[in-house]
């Protein structure tokens, strides 16, 4: 099933049925979310930054 199948179909339900799809449907995609970002590990600023070299002097 494509997605214009899925979104003429759900265009089809009443608005209370739309409600309960999006109910249904936003847990799993805050979870895959998450998911993926948990993969990714951030770096510190620091980090970002140790390629610039050492930070001018007061000198």
């Amino acid at each position: 099933m494509s997605l214009k199948e899925v979104i003429r179909l759900a265009k089809q339900l009443s608005t209370v049925d739309k409600v309960r799809l999006i109910q249904q449907i936003a847990p799993d995609i805050e979870r895959e979310l998450t998911d993926k970002l948990s993969i990714h590990s951030r770096q510190s600023l620091w980090g970002l930054c140790a390629d610039l070299g050492n930070a001018p002097s007061t000198e």
